[in-house]
């Protein structure tokens, strides 16, 4: 465990009659502006507050997970559309949930401590947190979607930026993305026959593997919360994120709290986002032990994420989603190329390569990402305004066409 320091601040917020301190870094804007000096301390530019030591628990279990799913809730909700509610503002900072869930010397009267107590009565989960009990699991709530309800055209435009559009668009080049051309196949062997011996017995071992979970695909409706907005999920990312930065950067609470930090973001992103989600659970405990999102759009299906606990880690799961996204992707006559995206080291783009995919700088010039996004039958509900935007839509494709052919005569 690693002390952090944060500076802190009365404020004058009251919740059933007790004063509450607030974090720094939650200063209202006409407070002094706070100074970052290093990753672990925070410090207001006046001389008034002191930086005390709030000790990091590293130690990761479901509870601590559940606690932490219970306060991102109270973001989801965002104060149910209270104006009243002065303190939905404050579940939107990631900082503060981390300090309020993984702080072992957090004060009792602290804002975190306060705000976690009422993000757990919320769930009926205080009463076990106080006489620090196990969490009874409960896949009711731990399945339940809670994600905000995003219409398909605000789903597709939150899409767009972790797809890479900037670069298709002409705006900034993003990073190289590691592609699949699959135009040419007319089955899985014409991909996997190719590769290295060792490559195939992976495919082959994640094939097998497949024998002990089960893959089911849910479709991302606009106008629904995301299939995956549950804390089932929630678990897998924060996992995967904790485990992939403590490879990349070692074991350390810099590492543990950014990861964190970067799975509630992530978290929140997917599941605002289009597309179709393949989720996987153990074969004996049906639990959730992992998933992938992709998106299609174009003449192109991108493997958008991947998080797996860490058991599922071990089971070569993240080898059968790109085993099973090829196989589809194959089969389906609208797609060309399979998209892994950008990597987040060079050893995963290495990886990728070992099994087809390649790093392409220019990949909207392989990857065509130009069509529309595609969706399963009956995905997605019309929304107000569908059959205008369509009309406008070919209006302008039959103006571009008649420039083209003036240009050329």
């Amino acid at each position: 465990m690693t002390s952090f320091f944060f500076s802190l601040l009365l404020l004058p917020l009251v919740l059933q009659g007790q004063l509450l301190s607030a974090a720094a870094f939650l200063l209202p804007c006409n407070s002094p502006q706070i100074i970052s000096k290093s990753s672990t301390a925070l410090f207001a530019s006046n001389d008034g507050p002191q930086p005390i030591a709030v000790t990091i628990n590293t130690t990761l279990t479901d509870d601590k997970i559940k606690n932490l799913f219970a306060w991102v809730k109270c973001a989801f909700d965002d104060g149910g559309g209270d104006k009243d509610d002065v303190y939905a503002y404050y579940y939107n900072n990631i900082e503060l949930a981390i300090a309020a869930v993984f702080g072992d010397n957090l004060p009792s009267d602290s804002l975190p401590a306060k705000l976690l107590e009422m993000a757990l009565k919320k769930e009926g989960l205080l009463e076990q947190y106080q006489r620090q009990e196990t969490i009874v699991e409960d896949q009711e709530w731990e399945e339940a979607c809670v994600g905000d309800v995003i219409g398909r055209r605000d789903r597709e435009e939150a899409s767009l930026g972790a797809m890479g559009a900037a670069q298709w668009s002409g705006r900034w080049m993003t990073r190289p993305h590691s592609l699949l051309i699959v135009q040419n196949y007319t089955t899985l062997d014409d991909w996997i026959k190719p590769l290295k011996r060792k490559r195939r017995e992976t495919l082959k071992r994640a094939g097998r593997e497949a024998q002990n979970f089960t893959i089911t695909t849910k479709p991302i409706k606009g106008g629904h919360p995301a299939p995956h907005s549950s804390y089932a999920h929630f678990r897998c990312v924060v996992q995967h994120e904790v485990r992939l930065l403590s490879k990349m950067y070692g074991e350390s609470t810099n590492a543990f709290v950014n990861a964190l930090a970067e799975a509630i973001s992530r978290y929140i992103g997917t599941t605002r986002m289009a597309g179709v989600i393949q989720e996987y659970r153990d074969l004996s405990t049906n639990k959730v032990i992992g998933f992938a999102h992709e998106v299609s759009k174009g003449r192109t299906t991108r493997g958008q994420w991947f998080y797996c606990d860490d058991d599922a880690a071990k089971r070569y799961v993240w080898f059968h989603s790109v085993l099973d996204l090829v196989r589809r992707a194959i089969e389906d006559d609208r797609i060309d190329v399979v998209d892994l995206g950008p990597s987040g080291s060079d050893a995963f783009t290495d990886l990728k390569a070992q099994y087809g995919f390649e790093a392409v700088v220019d990949w909207p010039a392989v990857a065509d990402y130009s069509g529309d996004f595609l969706y399963e039958e009956d995905q997605n509900e019309d929304e107000p305004g569908d059959d205008m935007i369509r009309m406008i839509e070919k209006l302008v494709q039959r103006q571009a066409a008649r420039d083209k052919r003036r240009k050329e005569d």
